[in-house]
């Protein structure tokens, strides 16, 4: 029963401090994720929602 509490302990700690090192770098990323979001929103979708001209 210990070492199950103290397995526990440990996988808590370490998703803690790996949750921690992930939004650290997400924090760095973030410009270049705007970034590439709105190129995208720009090309990709530029039109995407006019009516097609009739014959």
């Amino acid at each position: 029963m210990a070492s199950t509490m103290v397995a526990v302990g440990l996988t808590i700690a370490a998703a803690g401090f790996a949750g921690h090192y992930v939004l650290q770098a997400m924090e760095h990323m973030e410009p270049q994720v705007k970034q590439v979001f709105q190129s995208l929103s720009k090309s990709a979708f530029s039109g995407a929602l006019l009516p097609k001209k009739g014959k």
